[in-house]
């Protein structure tokens, strides 16, 4: 009887994980600048999202909102988003599917989330089908975004747009491309200049995944003057990489400049010093490089979330690659030390930071290796 009372205590705290919390019935509105918001959100459109925050109801331009949070999410969608912002797209599947089982489940106590959670399970879904390649289900997904009348008016209707465009030129399928961009006309009108901005960004896209760098880099200028910053910012970084993609060294260098000292954005920071970055490498210019790359990974680092972590990854990487270069060419014992000791700092800090990164095994390895003697004596006593 007391292993029973025990299995069924220890038990217990499953069962209950397995249901969303009841306590807080509060939603979240997450905005791009400045505090979250909490209360009941009324509202979600691609106009604005509409919250009650105590006695007041407040209208935000869905522009404005950065993400917004149910409180009757199930246990597996929470899960889901917090594996979409680690980039962890094959995790987040499975565990929107979970998630659905849970919305569909008839077991008595589950919560069952409100109207809003079709509409961010089809896009959550499409996006992560995007990602690990499953692009014809994501184009399923996104086209219920747009053309469901269930789902009419929803607020990821701008994305949907554009991440069908992004399949299609995934696909390599132009034809396609061509018939969602004339469905643009049949877009709300407040959406149109938005859309046709988002059009353009992936014809440069496709533009530039045919190595048509100098035409690609004139499609990507059209946009770097967007109201929208995310939208600006793609267009930044397109005519970086175009100018890249060009060999024109001198264009690129000029480019960057201008950037790093206009632009406030730390992704764009970031992305304008690693192209230096990359320049310098390339010409094996390795002091100049990891000078860049050290502005790119301290200065300009954005943080999680930005969109930019592969880039900020690839830098730390390329930044250990650099004391690697220069540890070669030193000749002093104690340059050698002091390079040794930065290398297997930065290799350390890419395998902490990015722990289920690209470089993570590769890294950790090299940490080990260029520890300085001193360190390697004390671990063993």
């Amino acid at each position: 009887m007391t292993i029973i009372l025990s299995l069924t205590l220890a038990l217990a705290p499953l069962a209950a994980s397995q249901k969303a919390p009841e306590a807080a019935k509060v939603d979240r509105v997450t905005l791009r600048a400045g505090a979250p918001i909490e209360g009941e959100v009324q509202k979600e459109t691609y106009k604005d999202v509409t919250i009650k925050a105590g006695a007041s109801v407040q209208t935000l331009p869905s522009p404005n909102v950065l993400k917004v949070e149910y409180w009757d999410a199930p246990p597996a969608f929470k899960g889901a988003m917090a594996a979409i912002e680690a980039d962890k797209w094959s995790e987040a599947l499975p565990a929107l599917a979970s998630a659905e089982d849970y919305a569909n489940s008839k077991e008595k106590g589950v919560v069952k989330p409100r109207a809003w959670f079709p509409v961010h399970l089809a896009f959550y879904r499409g996006q992560c089908q995007l990602q690990l390649g499953q692009t014809d289900k994501a184009i399923q997904n996104f086209e219920k975004l747009r053309k469901d009348p269930a789902f009419k008016d929803n607020r990821f209707l701008a994305q949907a747009y554009e991440l069908t465009l992004e399949a299609f030129r995934e696909k390599g399928d132009t034809a396609k491309m061509e018939e969602t961009e004339k469905e643009i006309d049949q877009a709300p009108g407040e959406l149109k200049l938005t859309l046709q901005t988002l059009a353009k960004r992936q014809r440069a896209e496709l533009l530039y995944d045919k190595n048509k760098y100098e035409e690609s880099r004139r499609l990507f200028e059209t946009i770097t003057t967007s109201p929208d910053p995310a939208v600006a910012a793609a267009g930044t970084s397109g005519v970086i990489r175009s100018l890249s993609g060009m060999k024109d060294a001198a264009g690129l260098d000029a480019y960057c400049k201008k950037v790093l000292s206009t632009a406030t954005q730390p992704s764009l920071l970031l992305i304008a010093a690693n192209a230096q970055a990359d320049a310098a490498f390339e010409k094996k210019d390795f002091p100049a490089a990891r000078d860049f790359y050290i502005q790119s990974v301290v200065r300009y680092n954005p943080g999680r979330g930005a969109g930019v972590e592969r880039d900020h990854e690839r830098a730390l990487y390329r930044l250990g690659q650099c004391y690697e270069a220069l540890l070669e060419a030193a000749k002093d014992a104690k340059v050698k030390d002091a390079i040794s000791a930065m290398a297997s700092s930065t290799f350390r800090e890419l395998s902490i930071e990015y722990p289920s990164g690209r470089f993570r095994e590769e890294a950790a390895a090299k940490a080990v290796k260029y520890e300085p003697k001193e360190e390697k004596k004390e671990d063993k006593k």
